[in-house]
């Protein structure tokens, strides 16, 4: 097969459990990529890009000053997103023409709200395909999206986001009914390193992205209706193959069930598309079950090149 180019947009920072919220950076795919690679062929993959939220992770400390001036400090939203992913993505100055590449999206959670709305903007990012992973795409119009987007709010607003030092950071989000309960080691050191930053008072840490910004992102107007959109146009036109890997088994009691059945009605029905039920690691399952994610990966990426055979 001809080499594909990967792209993987990591959620926002989705809930876990009710009682906590994380959020996530691209470190935090290292071993999904990694354990990819060892079973990709027969895709040949260029290269892969993780796309951080600027206001996650390392892009968060670069851009500090700007994400606490008053223009962002309690505001963020999936349109910033796919705005700085199209940013990257439309310009040639880092050394790469993506417009040359067989692209393909990658979103998990969250994500997914910005990699819609970059569909949306022109000119257009020629994708060859998207991969949605227990995607955050809320069926427009329905009161349970409304009621899940306050409920992420609220989490987010109510979760803990400042520790004494890293040491009580690590034991707090890897304590059972933690945030990181079940995530690979090397994963939580990467959310240590990455996703906290230092704080003026000697050796505490919070988190680099505010509880404030993050539920913003889910109060944000453009959090249910523009995805959603985008969404559906995409597959009721039915060219842009679109697979979605989604777990029936998340810890929302089943408030997301509309959500997901909402997504897998829609993708069902695409002859481009194409949906696989993935029954462990709950809604992180791409930091938490890393090694079978990546083979439902696998499977998706060589059905979406078929299909772009055969068009």
């Amino acid at each position: 097969m001809r080499s594909q180019y990967f792209i993987i947009q990591p959620c926002f920072g989705c809930p876990f459990r009710t009682e906590a919220a994380v959020n996530l950076h691209k470190e935090t795919f290292t071993i999904l990529i990694t354990e990819l690679m060892k079973i990709i062929s027969p895709v040949r993959i260029h290269d892969i890009w993780a796309i951080d939220n600027p206001n996650q992770g390392r892009s968060a400390s670069l851009n500090r000053p700007l994400l606490e001036s008053e223009e962002y400090r309690d505001k963020w939203s999936a349109t910033e997103y796919s705005r700085a992913a199209y940013a990257l993505l439309s310009t040639t100055s880092h050394g790469t023409d993506f417009s040359r590449r067989k692209l393909v999206g990658v979103a998990h959670s969250g994500g997914s709200t910005g990699l819609m709305i970059l569909q949306k903007r022109h000119p257009e990012i020629p994708f060859h395909g998207i991969i949605l992973m227990d995607p955050g795409i809320l069926p427009p119009d329905r009161p349970s999206s409304i009621t899940l987007a306050r409920l992420f709010n609220r989490m987010a607003l109510s979760k803990r986001d400042t520790w004494a030092s890293i040491e009580e950071a690590r034991q707090d989000l890897s304590r059972k009914g933690g945030a990181y309960r079940g995530f690979a080691p090397a994963t939580l050191e990467s959310f240590l390193e990455c996703g906290l930053r230092c704080v003026a008072d000697a050796g505490a840490v919070t988190l680099t992205c505010s509880k404030a910004q993050e539920a913003a992102y889910y109060a944000a107007n453009d959090m249910i209706i523009l995805p959603a959109e985008s969404f559906i146009m995409l597959s009721k036109e039915d060219r842009l193959p679109i697979h979605l890997i989604v777990c029936l088994k998340d810890k929302y009691r089943g408030m997301s069930d509309e959500m997901k059945a909402f997504q897998v009605e829609a993708v069902g029905k695409m002859r481009c598309g194409s949906v696989q039920i993935i029954e462990k690691g709950g809604h992180m399952f791409p930091q938490v079950e890393p090694t079978l994610t990546a083979t439902y990966l696998r499977k998706a990426l060589i059905r979406i090149w078929n299909l772009r055979v055969r068009l």
